[in-house]
């Protein structure tokens, strides 16, 4: 049965979880933010390829498109977005990719925490809107309503692990900027000495650079020896979406201890609150191939298990038709 596509406008932001939807029957129209200070305020073929179908757009002529009625639902990534496309009618899901605690603290935000979820609860309530969060802890720190709907990897997207130059990898936005979040003394610390490349917006740090293309960031997961991964809990996830897509392609993790980490110590990687004992790790791991392979393949099978791309289509495809009132 052929399935008449969600024909969905969205703001361009997180641009990579976009993508995720890319072999979904979904037709995304993408609004440029050229007028805003947001990081990737437009789309860039340097971290995904744009989607065959899918179209750019400004905000009039997204306004116009959706006045005309020709959009299922909007999917705003966050509140901002989410009063703009309140200005129309038309169906609305709002997709918490952030903590709350973790933005306050990144903000240092002095808003009342209990009254701006009151307001948040009375503004879905009263849109009709859908909360989706993308990670249950994520859902538990906002304590509202909403589904869950983990990442899902789909693993042909990825080459096979081959882990030939000795160097850890980290993709990773601002982590100077998100220091306090993204636990980057920690990151400083397991780095140091050691050959590392960093891949994200960073204009702080020396050396670290964006990917070329999406092509060029799978090539680098498939022969960089291992991935390192930081976050405070409470602040953020014990994974990214990245790390994610390292363990695809076969790659070890190596984290500081957090309690929503897939990683296991000493079976997909190492995972430890012992700094000292996690440098030891990479310097096993950089120091000797096999055991990096080894664990690479058990990466694999957890996210194969866990971030199950299948699921994630299911379950998007039935808030897609919850919301558009299309019935399951």
């Amino acid at each position: 049965m052929v399935l008449h596509p969600f024909h969905i406008v969205t703001f361009n932001s997180h641009q990579p979880y976009l993508h995720l939807f890319h072999s979904m029957p979904v037709k995304m129209d993408i609004i440029q933010l050229g007028d805003h200070h947001r990081f990737l305020q437009e789309w860039s073929e340097t971290v995904r390829p744009l989607p065959k179908g899918w179209e750019l757009i400004d905000r009039k002529e997204a306004g116009r498109r959706i006045n005309a009625g020709q959009y299922d639902l909007a999917l705003a990534h966050n509140i901002s977005d989410y009063i703009d496309f309140n200005h129309h009618r038309i169906a609305k899901i709002l997709l918490i990719h952030v903590s709350l605690t973790g933005r306050m603290r990144e903000e240092k935000s002095g808003i009342n925490r209990n009254d701006y979820l009151s307001d948040l609860r009375k503004l879905i309530s009263s849109t009709g809107g859908k909360l989706v969060y993308i990670s249950e802890a994520k859902r538990r720190d906002w304590g509202l309503d909403g589904d869950v709907i983990p990442h899902g990897i789909d693993l042909a997207d990825y080459p096979d692990f081959r882990g030939d130059q000795p160097r850890i990898l980290r993709v990773a936005n601002n982590l100077i900027e998100r220091a306090e979040i993204l636990d980057y003394d920690a990151h400083r610390f397991l780095t140091a000495g050691f050959p590392s490349t960093l891949i994200g917006d960073n204009p702080k740090i020396q050396n670290a650079r964006r990917s070329e293309s999406w092509n060029d960031l799978k090539q680098l997961y498939a022969t960089h020896r291992l991935y390192l991964h930081t976050a405070v809990p409470g602040c953020e996830d014990g994974f990214n979406l990245a790390m994610l897509e390292a363990m695809a392609t076969g790659m070890p993790v190596v984290s500081t201890a957090h309690p929503t980490s897939p990683i296991q110590n000493g079976v997909n990687g190492f995972i430890s609150d012992d700094l000292e004992y996690l440098r030891r790790k990479i310097d096993l791991l950089l120091s000797d191939r096999e055991p990096a392979i080894r664990m690479g393949r058990k990466a694999r099978k957890t996210v194969e298990r866990e971030f199950s791309i299948r699921v994630f289509r299911e379950r998007w495809e039935k808030i897609f038709r919850e919301a558009a009132g299309r019935g399951l």
